[in-house]
């Protein structure tokens, strides 16, 4: 399993730096559409559904959203680093707060499992709903951080995402780690057993000192110290979005999303916390960079 998994890491590795730094905005965003879709199959499995039609639905669905919103707000993705005073009010922000507000109902379905969680998620079109606000939302965000001051340096936004992976692989990393060495207390014990508050805490200092390193040589538009702060938010919020998919995995009764993956699973085992992290991460450097306007 090991050996699957360094494998792996290794033959996507090099894939995802090229993905990331080297096509242009537009085939970026074309790229991302199917990766997408593969994901959002994945997520199907999470429905307790075996019938066809819903798992066409939520795959056309997302990759359809996904095509529309390249289409119809093409000027505001590729012309992005032209930010308007009124940038809280265009359609993409909208589509990030509902996405941010929906992980926080995620936050407190965790909380309540299995009580009240299993009545809220019985039934697949809730959970379809989740996938569908989640994976539309994570799409746009990755475009527009790739798209962050592209006109002046077409590899910045590329950086910014590294970043991003930097947090979440960090904060992965660490928990394991500490998890493994020193884990007594549990975390999640009924949406997932192995996670301990020794290893949160190990992921959080981990993904804090290395993201904020890589955020000096980066260079960002506010000070290191906010940083930090955001850092520890992120991580935050890349556990929360790792136990939700757990806890629909675990309602499912899924180890894992999907093989595709030799040793890893499936795409959405490796990005769960991406979902919960990119429109977070996206929003907070809006709001440094421009500022927040009260007329949302």
């Amino acid at each position: 399993m090991l050996k699957q998994r360094i494998i792996t890491a290794l033959v996507l590795l090099p894939l995802a730096m090229a993905l990331l730094f080297y096509p242009g905005l537009k085939v970026f965003s074309l790229i991302l559409i199917p990766i997408f879709a593969i994901i959002a199959w994945e997520w199907s499995r999470l429905l307790q559904t075996n019938i066809v039609f819903k798992t066409l639905f939520i795959v056309l669905a997302v990759a359809s959203l996904c095509g529309v919103y390249y289409w119809l707000n093409e000027g505001e993705f590729f012309d992005y680093p032209l930010i308007p005073v009124n940038w809280t009010e265009s359609h993409p922000y909208k589509l990030l707060v509902v996405s941010i507000m929906a992980w926080v109902v995620a936050f407190v379905l965790i909380l309540l499992y299995p009580k009240v969680g299993r009545v809220w998620l019985r039934g697949p079109w809730i959970r379809a709903l989740f996938g569908l606000v989640f994976l539309v939302s994570t799409w746009l965000a990755v475009v527009l951080i790739r798209s962050t001051d592209i006109v002046q340096n077409h590899y910045y936004g590329g950086w910014l995402l590294l970043l991003m992976f930097v947090v979440i692989w960090g904060a992965d990393v660490g928990a394991y780690v500490f998890g493994k060495s020193m884990g007594k207390r549990k975390l999640a014990p009924v949406v997932s057993p192995n996670k301990t508050w020794e290893g949160a805490l190990g992921g959080l200092v981990t993904a804090t000192v290395l993201s904020t390193i890589a955020a000096f040589f980066i260079g960002l538009p506010f000070s290191l110290t906010w940083f930090v702060l955001l850092a520890m938010v992120l991580v935050v919020v890349s556990v929360i979005g790792d136990l939700f998919e757990s806890m629909l995995k675990r309602q499912a009764g899924i180890k894992d999303s999907s093989q595709i993956l030799p040793g890893h699973g499936g795409l959405l085992d490796r990005l769960d916390s991406t979902l919960s992290v990119a429109p977070f991460f996206i929003v907070a450097l809006l709001i440094f960079k421009h500022g927040l306007s009260l007329s949302l």
